[in-house]
């Protein structure tokens, strides 16, 4: 189908389980909340670690439990990983949360989802070696962490939910507007679909891969060859006419509704930009993900 002067490839996104860790984590100004979140969240590569972070969006004070700015994080990881390795990533990635100055950690779980509980703060609440207390803030249970820029907060309790992930194949003229599409399809994700996260890479979009190897069998993920517009002349390639660039554009959100929502903005900001030709979506016959969205079907739906 053809979508303003683009080409939708009539195909599934496949779309993989994941749990989510969703948190609030504030700070002094926003520009500390977002410089420690996104170092809170590190590098973001979902298939090849046992835990990945996703920058959300910015909380207004007026919206974060202690009124300070804030910023929105997902933690997540496929469900195939299990609940018990996710748990433990997520204990060992926040307990450095003490060394961020001036920053508190607070659930964000969406309500009405079923959840699982984990006890971030109970956990974290050893940095503070005895000199920690409980407190109430609103109807959160909090621990008060004496640290050396000032007192923290974490809740005692957080929440693991399900969500999900979604992901296109978008092919440009050139690498310039696949990465010039990239940046729009974030700014306009990051500011207007809630529930959605894109993977931290610099300008959302990254260079994909496939499920295993053709040569190199031991390894999990290679070069997805039918992708590499170097090799179009030397393999049967998905590379189309007058297309020398391809960008894969990842996101996770909390919920089927909000994939739909983040891939129908990404397609939308994708083909207003100069240079995209086409848009398709990896599938890989079930071996990635359970669910699939047909293509043309996200595009046609209403915001």
């Amino acid at each position: 189908m053809r979508y303003k002067s683009i080409e939708i490839e009539e195909t599934h996104c496949e779309c993989t389980d994941v749990y989510i860790c969703r948190v609030f984590l504030t700070a002094l100004t926003e520009r500390i909340a977002v410089e420690e979140a996104t170092y809170l969240a590190g590098y973001s590569i979902i298939t090849a670690a046992p835990l990945q972070a996703c920058v959300e969006g910015r909380i207004a004070p007026g919206e974060t439990p202690d009124g300070r700015p804030g910023i929105l994080i997902q933690f997540n990881a496929p469900t195939e990983l299990g609940l018990d390795a996710f748990k433990k990533a997520l204990l060992d990635r926040l307990y450095i949360l003490p060394h961020l100055p001036t920053c508190s950690l607070f659930d964000a779980s969406p309500q009405g989802e079923e959840k699982k509980e984990i006890e971030i703060g109970e956990h974290i609440r050893r940095w503070g070696d005895g000199f920690e207390r409980e407190e109430k803030l609103a109807d959160r249970e909090v621990i008060r962490l004496p640290i050396m820029t000032g007192d923290i907060l974490i809740e005692r309790t957080f929440y693991i939910v399900s969500g999900m992930d979604g992901v296109l194949e978008v092919f440009g003229q050139n690498a310039a507007s696949c990465l010039t599409g990239a940046q729009e399809a974030s700014d306009r994700i990051f500011h207007d679909v809630p529930g959605v996260a894109l993977f931290n890479y610099p300008l959302g979009g990254i260079s994909g891969a496939k499920v295993g190897g053709i040569n190199y069998r031991e390894e999990g993920l290679t070069i997805n060859e039918l992708f590499c517009p170097s090799l179009k002349n030397r393999i049967v390639s998905k590379i189309p006419d007058g297309a020398d660039a391809v960008i894969e554009y990842p996101l996770i959100g909390i919920g089927l509704n909000e994939i739909k929502q983040g891939l129908h903005t990404a397609i939308d900001a994708f083909a207003s930009t100069p240079g995209i030709i086409r848009i398709t979506a990896p599938s890989f016959g079930g071996k990635w993900g359970k669910h699939e969205l047909f293509l043309p079907e996200v595009v046609a739906q209403e915001r």
